[in-house]
């Protein structure tokens, strides 16, 4: 199923409930930050407004939205709370992941996914597993089929949102005889799943996110086995849409510190007469360079998806990649150019000039899929690329 491009009226529709979305998010952003509390106003609200659903086709019960509308959500969102936008992104991939990939046997799934994204619950990733060295691509945990049923154990070290999930998307090698790369996805409802060593969350920023690990073990019926293989699966939807949601919420808080180095020079040059401080067009500079990386990905993803067939070029593999490691470094510094511009204003945790929670937020973008795993990536790819 590929999303089509949604019409002007229906866009400008879901950017103005983000917006007011946004208000909710902003107005306790600190204290979930504070509090490493899960952001359950800015949920509910995203619930309330039908956001949740905002990447469900619309033919399952969802809104349907392009990607390119998804993006600048996910940075609408970014710029209010950082912990609300990455839960908001991480939800859509899981629908992603599975709607882009149903087939005619998937009425299970299918039904599975459309209960539990149109009545309002968040699907969680469990990717992450212990003993794999961070590698998406491989898995130790077997499925192990049984009378048209499938189990498995997986421990996982983080599982977004974990204890506030409804359903939880799944990594796992397709059977015990199947090599680590040999992968599928299992989709299993809350009830379906059994929670054990619930690790903590004390972490360094993205505190609302809530995502500890854990020992998570699933009984579900084989028609919750997503047809599609994995690998087919993280090349054509998860890796692709991953960045492109996680670096425009990266951007959008980059955006938020932007805003508030922005306010500072605007007071003190009105108080003080002072020249422009070139540090603010520098960060002008990056922010403009993320965007349009973001929009050219976004239209090479659109470009993919509507092929339908075939896995995608080295070229556009690289160029995802490059823009994840481009926002997740860039963002950074905006964000340190920021604090600097605002000085012990912005280094304090809370008030209108801080940019405290958004530099802590944004440190966390480098071990999302690591940087250095991506580039070691790049690296292979331009052995046979044209340079050279």
């Amino acid at each position: 199923m590929i999303s089509q491009l949604t019409e002007p009226s229906a866009r400008a529709d879901a950017l103005a409930t983000a917006e007011l979305v946004a208000r909710t998010a902003a107005a306790a952003a600190d204290q979930v930050d504070q509090d490493a509390a899960f952001p359950q106003a800015a949920v509910s609200a995203l619930t309330e407004a039908g956001l949740l659903r905002a990447g469900l086709p619309v033919e399952l019960g969802g809104m349907g939205l392009d990607t390119a509308t998804l993006a600048e959500i996910a940075r609408i969102l970014g710029r209010a709370c950082g912990s609300t936008a990455m839960i908001w992104a991480m939800h859509q991939l899981q629908i992603a992941c599975v709607a882009r990939h149903l087939d005619s046997e998937d009425g299970l799934l299918a039904e599975l996914l459309c209960s539990t994204v149109v009545s309002g619950g968040l699907i969680a990733s469990v990717t992450t597993e212990r003993g794999v060295g961070g590698n998406l691509r491989e898995s130790r945990a077997p499925c192990i089929a049984d009378a048209g049923r499938v189990t498995l154990v997986k421990e996982a070290p983080t599982v977004s949102y974990l204890l506030m999930a409804d359903a939880f998307l799944i990594t796992a090698r397709r059977s015990p005889a199947a090599a680590p790369g040999e992968q599928v996805l299992v989709l299993a409802a809350r009830d379906q799943a059994e929670l054990q060593d619930v690790g903590d969350w004390q972490v360094m920023g993205m505190r609302g996110t809530r995502s500890p690990g854990a020992r998570i073990a699933v009984d579900v019926p084989a028609g919750q086995v997503v047809t599609t293989p994995f690998g087919e699966v993280a090349v054509r939807t998860m890796v692709p849409l991953s960045h492109i949601l996680w670096s425009a919420v990266w951007i959008g808080i980059a955006e938020q510190a932007a805003g508030r180095a922005t306010r500072f020079l605007r007071h003190a040059r009105r108080d003080q007469n002072i020249r422009p401080d070139l540090r603010l067009a520098s960060i002008g500079e990056r922010l403009d360079a993320l965007n349009g990386l973001l929009r050219m990905v976004i239209q090479g993803y659109d470009q993919v998806s509507a092929s339908g067939a075939g896995e995608p070029t080295t070229d556009f593999a690289v160029q995802v990649n490059n823009l994840k490691l481009a926002a997740s470094i860039q963002t950074v510094k905006i964000a340190e150019a920021a604090l600097e511009i605002c000085g012990m204003a912005g280094y304090q945790e809370q008030g209108e000039l801080s940019v405290a929670r958004m530099l802590r937020d944004l440190y966390s973008a480098r071990l999302m899929i690591s940087n250095s795993r991506l580039q070691e990536a790049n690296a292979t790819a331009m052995l046979v690329r044209r340079y050279g």
